[in-house]
């Protein structure tokens, strides 16, 4: 159990501060750090692509987004079973005007951080696995989850985390802060992306992202 604690820094001249706070996990601080590695500066796709998701479409009565996956709660669990860096994204639906996809994170489905535009961009298909990669954020940049999937109908529920172990002339940072990660790998273009995400999909996967819970409404 988390005890209070508190931290009394002295000077020369006396008590300088005092701090106080409750013991937390370590882990849970860098497990943010170590699941958005992969950043262009700018992002890579926007609407307007066959392979970029959500749509937009228009009928006789009706209009909207439509999206690939389910909405709602989903899970990522690694494949060495480390529970200190499972992770739960959040994907909902922005609107009906503009389309795109809010997506936000957090160690629990109660705990997500601010929710960040994104997009899902089918980026090779056919053969025995599609490539997938999920676009998150705008400005300053966009981050990447690489995914897979085998070529399957019906609405998405699962994919395969891939990892991202890129070349050393695309890895950024500087010396780690305390237990905080700083190094990231640097992309620049779609072809380096789709490179990257194919050289990937030839080892096994980080893990599995898969759907919890639907949100309410989500078609």
């Amino acid at each position: 159990m988390a005890h209070e604690h508190s931290v009394v820094m002295k000077h020369r001249s006396g008590i300088a501060s005092v701090i106080i706070g409750a013991a937390f996990v370590l882990g849970s601080v860098a497990r943010a750090q170590e699941q958005h590695l992969v950043h262009a500066d700018e992002p890579l796709w926007a609407p307007g692509s066959d392979n970029v998701w959500p749509k937009h479409f228009i009928s006789k009565n009706e209009f909207g987004c439509i999206h690939p996956i389910g909405l709602g709660d989903w899970k990522f669990t690694p494949q060495d079973g480390d529970v200190d860096f499972e992770t739960w994204y959040r994907i909902t639906n922005y609107g009906v005007f503009h389309c795109w996809m809010n997506v936000s994170e957090g160690s629990d489905p109660e705990s997500q951080s601010h929710s960040r535009p994104s997009f899902l961009i089918r980026i090779s298909e056919g053969g025995p696995m599609e490539l997938w990669v999920m676009q998150i954020g705008a400005v300053p940049g966009s981050n990447y989850l690489l995914l897979s999937r085998p070529p399957e109908g019906g609405l998405i529920s699962q994919f395969n985390v891939l990892q991202h172990q890129c070349h050393r002339s695309q890895t950024r940072g500087g010396p780690s802060l305390d237990i905080l990660k700083t190094r990231y790998c640097s992309i620049s273009t779609r072809k380096e992306l789709i490179a990257l995400a194919r050289r990937m999909a030839s080892l096994p996967p980080r893990g599995t992202l898969v759907l919890q819970n639907s949100e309410p409404g989500a078609k």
